[in-house]
């Protein structure tokens, strides 16, 4: 009796099929009356020929000796499409504005459930698109009335560089300066103003005198002179099969830098763990 053939498996552990990729999130983009803004949709479009002509986008590139994998690839265009579902023309950031709580960003928790993908995937493909200068990442720090440094919820936003790579920039000034005349036209009927709905509330972790004292402003991410040699380092250590935190430890250890400091949270000198 002859044995029944095992399907093929094509190596990966988190169900990706390269012919047959799913590049988009569990919800995509509307589009349509009632939907957002054309140019959001457009651009998760134009970024999903990246997937299958990688060569158009070498920014993107995680190894200089091999194309990256179709499986990273996946992942990037799931996370990207997702990310602009949810992103504030006017600021580019990715989350909601309100009028009682300021702006609200969006949590690792909420990018991992709206894609479908695992966290760790997720990681990875926000981390390829810091690197490639598409996404900041700022990691507001603050002291609460205990004296301790207390992390607060990331600040994540596109740069105008992707949409530029895609050919939108012209549109994207259009439309967020469209955004904006918009939502200044809501806020007036409230009295309110554009600064009232971008500003980040950490009344949650601080006491009122501490929290009138705080910078409201996103840190910027660590300069390229010191980011690109620690990502580099970082992603071989990522491919010897290392988690994320060991990665990062090591790759800590190499430089001199603070065990648990990452280019997100900008100089390293500054740190404070």
């Amino acid at each position: 009796m002859n044995p029944i053939p095992l399907p093929q498996k094509s190596g990966n552990r988190c169900g990706h099929e390269p012919q047959n990729p799913n590049l988009s999130p569990p919800n995509p983009i509307r589009k349509g009356k009632g939907a957002p803004p054309r140019i959001l949709s457009l651009a998760a479009e134009r970024a999903k020929e990246w997937f299958w002509c990688p060569q158009k986008c070498p920014l993107l590139d995680t190894s200089a000796e091999r194309q990256t994998r179709s499986e990273r690839r996946e992942a990037i265009q799931v996370v990207l499409e997702y990310l602009l579902s949810r992103l504030d023309l006017v600021t580019l950031c990715v989350g909601t504005p309100t009028l009682n709580h300021g702006f609200i960003d969006l949590d690792m928790n909420s990018i991992v459930d709206g894609t479908g993908l695992g966290q760790r995937r997720c990681e990875r493909a926000i981390g390829d698109l810091k690197e490639a200068g598409f996404m900041e990442v700022a990691q507001p720090r603050h002291r609460n009335e205990d004296g301790k440094y207390v992390g607060l919820r990331a600040i994540r936003y596109l740069t105008a560089r992707f949409f530029e790579w895609l050919g939108l920039g012209p549109m994207l000034a259009r439309e967020r300066a469209r955004a904006s005349k918009a939502l200044k036209k809501r806020l007036a009927k409230y009295g309110r103003s554009l600064k009232d709905v971008v500003k980040r509330s950490f009344n949650k972790f601080l006491s009122s005198s501490q929290s009138r004292k705080c910078s409201l402003q996103p840190r910027r991410s660590a300069s390229p002179e010191i980011s690109r040699p620690w990502y580099d380092f970082y992603k071989q250590k990522i491919r010897d099969g290392l988690d994320i935190e060991d990665a990062r430890r090591l790759t800590n250890e190499a430089f001199g830098y603070p065990t648990k400091w990452s280019p997100g949270y900008g100089d390293p000198a500054e740190f404070v763990q």
